[in-house]
């Protein structure tokens, strides 16, 4: 088992490590030590990524509709202004 499970990655992108050690140990059969290097061994290897930009609006489909609220109103905005 060299790949870490989906649901102990999800947890690790999710910010919360210790909760992945602990789904990792019951993995392995309550190996604590083992589950903790696996899990720090993934990080060096693979840190995960902060979205920034685009990928924020693309992550959440409320942002995605804040944003286009903003853009639609600053082009009303230009437009009764430009009258």
């Amino acid at each position: 088992m060299n790949e870490l499970p989906p649901a102990v990655r999800q947890l690790l992108h999710a910010n919360q490590r210790q909760a992945a050690i602990d789904l990792l140990s019951e993995y392995l059969a309550n190996d604590q030590k083992e589950a903790e290097r696996r899990i720090d061994r993934y990080l060096e290897d693979d840190p995960p990524v902060h979205l920034r930009g685009a990928a924020v609006v693309r992550a959440s489909r409320l942002n995605a509709l804040i944003w286009l609220i903003l853009i639609i109103l600053t082009a009303l905005l230009a437009l009764i202004f430009a009258l």
